[in-house]
């Protein structure tokens, strides 16, 4: 039975959820951090229920008004919060969630037909881009976001803080980079890469419905092979000194141009 409230530093929950900081833990036990009211609001208004909620303060009862129907919820210092998140100055509120499944996350659960745009991403390096790409996707109401191959982990703390609630509403697939080619081989829309040396400009690609927009990793852009199974490639031009955009700004404006494009 988890306690009510809990001050110590060295209580064996701080350690248990400290744990979800790393991709091991994540890994052992299949579960997540998200913080702050905002985004457990909606994670609460996209149907997940969170397993346990902390809240900095004095037990409330129920403690956040049961809007989050959270399984259990415990009253902690702001200490403890800090020492979870590794945040000198943590949100009132954090809540545990359980990851979805791994079969749920498979490019055979994809329907391409059910959104006119989507958004896949090599090997993401970068928490915060990789954050801002989901964001974006929600924002452009793409159907869901394809991680290709390693890179970081969209349900990280850093990665959940960047999407401000979005990986709640943008379901993430995961491949591998063959899973990858063959997705994109039978995809029955546009398939575009993003690339510096693009054929076309970004603008004046037609975005057939539904379109897959592929980005490469912040350091390396697109593998050769990935690219390669793109029946298109868009370059954004560059007119001043920056050699590129990072992987979400990229992310951003091509998914804007294609939703452009198909209205």
């Amino acid at each position: 039975m988890q306690p009510l409230r809990i001050e110590s530093l060295a209580n064996p929950v701080v350690k248990e959820l400290r744990a979800l900081r790393t991709p091991k833990g994540r890994d052992e036990q299949r579960r997540f951090l998200a913080e702050g009211e905002r985004t457990i609001a909606t994670a609460t208004a996209a149907g997940w229920v969170p397993e346990m909620l902390l809240v900095a303060g004095p037990l409330r009862a129920p403690i956040d008004g049961g809007a989050s129907g959270a399984r259990s919820a415990i009253s902690v210092t702001s200490e403890v919060l800090a020492k979870i998140t590794g945040r000198d100055n943590p949100q009132e509120q954090l809540a545990v969630y359980a990851e979805p499944a791994p079969e749920s996350q498979s490019t055979g659960r994809i329907d391409p037909r059910r959104a006119a745009r989507w958004l896949m991403l090599e090997a993401p390096r970068d928490p915060g881009n990789l954050g801002s790409a989901i964001r974006s996707a929600d924002a452009c109401g793409a159907g869901g976001v394809v991680i290709v191959g390693s890179g970081c982990d969209p349900y990280a703390i850093e990665t959940v803080r960047a999407t401000m609630g979005s990986i709640f509403s943008v379901p993430i697939f995961r491949a591998t980079s063959s899973e990858a080619i063959e997705l994109l081989q039978r995809w029955p829309g546009s398939t575009v890469a993003t690339a510096l040396d693009g054929a076309s400009d970004y603008v004046s690609l037609s975005y057939e419905s539904p379109t897959m927009i592929v980005v490469g990793s912040e350091a390396d852009g697109l593998t050769p092979s990935l690219r390669a199974a793109c029946r298109e490639a868009a370059r954004i031009p560059m007119l001043g000194t920056a050699e590129s955009l990072n992987l979400a700004v990229a992310a951003a404006i091509v998914l804007y141009a294609a939703e452009r494009a198909q209205r």
